[in-house]
C-alpha cells in the first residue's frame, strides 16, 4: 500500500509493503501516480517526498504481476510506466529517500526526480537483460545523459550493483548519508523548498527539463514497443520461471 502524509508545505508518500521488500504492484503504482498528481495540484504543496518502509526503498516490480503480464494475451498498459509518466509531467519537485534496496524501477525512477538521498548501505541495480527484457522508463536515454554511456552500460547491460557512495559520485543520487538518515535529509530539503515561491519553483523545474523532454518521451515509446515484444519471448519466460523456483 501507499501511505500519504501531508506535512507543512510538502507531501510524504510511503511505499509500505515491507513483507515483500516494497515490491510494487499495479495498484501501488496507481496509488503512487494518484498521490503525485494530487500533491502537484495542491497549491499548499511545494515538494513531494517518496520513501520505502522497513529499511528498504523498493525491490522493483512485483514478480507475480510481471508473470501475469508476460502470459496475458491482451496485456494491460504498464502501470509502472504510467507512474514514470506522472513523474515526468510533475512540475512540483520530487525527492526520494532510499535505504536498503533500490532495484529495477527503484533505480530508473531516480532519473525522473529532483533529488535523492540514500543510506550508505543502499544498493542500486537493474536486471532487465537478465530477465530477457530491455531497459524501460526512458533509462536508455536518461541514464547515459546523467551518468555517461560507460556507467549506463555497467548498470543496464552488465547489471552491476552500485553502492550509494559511488552513486553519489556519478550523479545518480544527490547525497549518500549514514544509514537511517535518508528520510530526515529528504524532509529537510522538502522543508527548504516549502519556503520558496511556488510558481517560480515549478516554472524553473519546467525550464530545466525542457531541453531533453521530447527526447525522453520518444525513448519511452521506443522502449515500450521492444519491451512488450521481449515480454513474450522464450528468454523472458524462462528467466521468470527460474526466479519463481527460488
Amino acid at each position: 500500500m501507499i501511505k500519504t502524509d501531508k506535512k507543512n508545505g510538502y507531501v510524504h508518500l510511503l511505499i509500505s509493503r515491507p513483507e515483500k521488500k516494497n515490491a510494487l504492484t499495479r495498484d501501488m503504482y496507481a496509488a503512487l501516480s494518484e498521490g503525485v498528481e494530487k500533491a502537484a495540484a495542491d497549491s499548499d504543496v511545494n515538494a513531494i517526498v517518496i520513501s520505502g518502509d522497513g529499511g528498504v526503498f523498493t525491490a522493483g516490480n512485483d514478480l507475480d504481476d510481471f508473470r501475469a503480464r508476460a502470459t496475458d494475451t491482451t496485456p494491460k498498459p504498464s502501470a509502472g510506466l504510467a507512474f514514470i509518466e506522472t513523474l515526468m509531467n510533475c512540475d512540483t519537485p520530487v525527492l526520494v529517500a532510499a535505504e536498503g534496496l533500490a532495484i529495477g524501477i527503484g533505480t530508473t525512477m531516480l532519473l525522473h526526480v529532483d533529488a535523492v538521498y540514500a543510506g550508505r548501505s543502499t544498493r542500486f541495480k537493474t536486471a532487465f537483460v537478465d530477465l530477457g527484457l530491455v531497459p524501460e522508463a526512458a533509462s536508455t536515454v536518461t541514464m547515459p545523459l546523467h551518468l555517461g554511456s560507460r556507467k549506463a552500460a555497467d548498470l543496464l547491460l552488465m547489471g552491476d550493483v552500485l553502492a550509494a557512495d559511488e552513486a553519489a559520485e556519478i550523479g545518480l543520487i544527490t547525497r549518500a548519508v549514514d544509514d537511517g538518515n535518508a528520510l530526515e535529509e529528504a524532509f529537510t530539503a522538502a522543508e527548504k523548498l516549502a519556503g520558496k515561491p511556488r510558481e517560480a519553483l515549478r516554472a524553473s523545474k519546467r525550464l530545466m527539463k525542457a531541453p531533453w523532454q521530447a527526447m525522453v518521451k520518444e525513448a519511452m515509446e521506443r522502449e515500450r514497443e521492444v519491451f512488450a515484444e521481449r515480454l513474450t519471448s522464450e528468454d523472458c519466460h524462462a528467466a521468470l520461471g527460474r526466479m519463481g523456483k527460488k
